[in-house]
């Protein structure tokens, strides 16, 4: 046991160096020394200089490097070169190390970073059905529950809660390209951590070195390789375009050598990806008002006086419906003849005499002027031999566009003070397929849009070899922006289509835009969520802030290394969703 000894530890690839000095037994302890590859230096009056090379501290690691010294002679310096493996004793933290190997090397669906917590014993994802980015934190690590996890980006949470399930989600993912390394702990961590349900995803960002480093890449995928869907190919449509081209660069090195260094990267997202929609469309004959085609599809025919022979099949007046207590509901009594409203005159209802509401008497009075325009706004059949609920096919691209960036700057200021900043931004756009080519559109939605936004700032003090305080400061703002009026892709969309279309005022007083969401059901294929018009949910404004203040007290007594701290956080949700602000049709 040497006690007083000074050990210098020396960052290889930005010429910082930490020291300390070793107690009485012989021991020593250098806190909050961020992630890279060191040598270590013992250096003591009477004995050869000692040192060992190739020391790789990872993120949240907790190192042991045991070294020997050999009293003074004709050996100045006595050199380990590498740092052998050995069991970490200091905690009982289990988890897995992710680094910048594994992270490159790795084929990745979407290059999207934390699908590699798949790689930690006991991980599994929830669900294989949740689309890639599901909350972010979708997976179950040693049994517990899912969407629980922490993700902190150089020591600053980037996590918030989902509106709805008040699981955890990502408000901001970094670039494959910006991250060194990151760690998934998964029990038994220490006080520090909170807000986690028994996981915590760290992760450390790239920075600059003594040598200018800096890459290009694009990653590209297209339908060249692709197999038209089965049903595209059995209606003779084109396999639709694919393409999707991730591209970026990186640059990272010395301001001052040895002292202050930058990390840039951009990292940009275009996608074109295809979707096969299908749906029961009105034919020819139903457009004019005419549906005979649904006697025919229930297997029936129409007799003399055009009363079909499956009731199932026939249309009735609903002007003609009287109470009936044994059913619970109306029972019509007139059928309208061959299905066909154009030539049908109903007489309406006779207390309606004299108010706006009866009708005129006329042949198609039972056809609604809304109605009759929307029906016109719907695409042709083009399924040779369909039925009426399934007659209508088409294969079309969404496009994604995203595009981030990150600049991380480190300053040491002097031996005792470490100073790290980072400014993280990202924005994207969504535009989805308008299959029926219009403004009553059911699939695209309108333009949607994402921005996020990161700042963290992180500084160490070493007031003597036995005490640091580390502080960090951090803020995270994800947001989305959902609209649903007007669907992207739609031609000349009228600024006001409720007037356009020919419904009540009233339904503008909520002051949204939109046509309303209509719903068809009887077995007919609907293209969207909906069967046409605007997704009754599709107005959604979200943004969430994310605020925490952190400090930390490291102290060596003796053989003891005490830790104290405190941690405060601001989670905020700005939220709203309107529930149909234009109203719902049910068919």
């Amino acid at each position: 046991v040497v006690p007083g000894v000074k050990m210098t530890l020396t960052d290889v690839e930005k010429g910082y160096t930490f020291t300390a000095a070793t107690n009485k037994e012989g021991q020593f302890v250098m806190p909050s020394i961020p992630p890279s590859l060191y040598t270590l230096t013992a250096q003591m009056n009477g004995f050869d200089k000692a040192v060992r090379t190739g020391v790789k501290v990872d993120v949240t690691g907790h190192v042991t490097v045991n070294m020997s010294l050999k009293l003074a002679g004709a050996t100045q310096t006595v050199q380990v070169s590498s740092q052998n493996t050995t069991l970490q004793t200091q905690d009982a933290t289990t988890g897995q190390v992710i680094n910048k190997r594994f992270i490159e090397d790795l084929p990745l669906t979407d290059r999207y970073l934390l699908d590699l917590t798949a790689l930690a014993p006991g991980v599994n994802k929830a669900d294989d059905q949740c689309p890639t980015g599901c909350t972010w934190t979708n997976f179950i690590s040693n049994g517990g529950r899912n969407s629980t996890a922490d993700v902190l980006m150089d020591g600053a949470s980037i996590t918030n809660f989902e509106p709805n399930g008040g699981v955890t989600q990502v408000t901001y993912t970094p670039s494959i390209e910006s991250v060194q390394e990151f760690k998934l702990q998964q029990s038994n961590f220490s006080a520090e951590y909170g807000f986690s349900g028994g996981t915590i995803v760290n992760m450390v960002t790239q920075s600059g070195t003594n040598v200018f480093h800096g890459e290009l890449y694009d990653f590209i995928r297209n339908q060249s390789l692709d197999a038209n869907s089965w049903f595209a190919n059995h209606y003779d449509q084109p396999i639709p375009a694919l393409s999707r081209h991730n591209y970026g660069g990186t640059i990272g090195g010395p301001i001052f050598k040895n002292k202050t260094f930058f990390f840039f990267d951009w990292d940009g997202t275009h996608s074109v990806s295809q979707t096969t929609p299908q749906a029961g469309v009105p034919s020819a004959a139903e457009r004019t008002g005419d549906f005979g085609e649904v006697c025919a599809a229930y297997g029936g025919t129409f007799d003399s006086t055009g009363m079909c022979s499956n009731p199932n099949g026939q249309i009735w007046d609903p002007y003609s419906n009287t109470y009936d207590p044994n059913v619970g509901g109306g029972v019509a009594s007139t059928f309208v003849p061959f299905n066909n409203m154009a030539t049908y005159a109903s007489p309406g209802n006779p207390k309606l005499d004299g108010t706006p509401y009866q009708l005129s008497g006329a042949p198609g009075d039972l056809i609604d002027p809304v109605a009759q325009k929307m029906m016109n706004l719907f695409p042709q059949p083009n399924i040779q031999g369909g039925t009426i609920y399934d007659n209508w096919i088409a294969s079309g691209s969404s496009l994604y566009v995203s595009n981030q960036f990150d600049i991380k700057i480190d300053q040491r200021f002097s031996q005792s003070n470490l100073l790290s900043g980072k400014y993280s931004q990202f924005w994207n756009t969504t535009t989805g397929y308008n299959c029926f080519g219009n403004y009553i559109d059911p699939c695209a939605g309108g333009p949607n849009k994402s921005p996020s936004y990161l700042f963290a700032v992180d500084d160490t003090q070493t007031f003597n070899p036995t005490t640091v305080l580390d502080v960090t400061l951090g803020f995270t703002r994800g947001s989305e922006r959902i609209s649903n009026y007007p669907p992207a892709g739609s031609k000349n969309p009228p600024a006001d289509p409720l007037s356009t279309l020919g419904f009540p005022s009233y339904l503008a007083d909520s002051g949204y835009v939109g046509v309303p969401s209509m719903f068809i059901g009887g077995g007919y294929f609907s293209a969207g969520y909906q069967s046409a018009g605007s997704d009754p949910y599709g107005n959604y404004k979200q943004g969430q802030d994310t605020g925490e203040l952190t400090a930390t007290l490291t102290k060596q007594l003796g053989r003891q290394e005490l830790k104290f701290g405190f941690d405060g956080r601001l989670h905020q949700m700005n939220y709203i969703q309107t529930n149909a602000p234009n109203g719902i049709f049910d068919f």
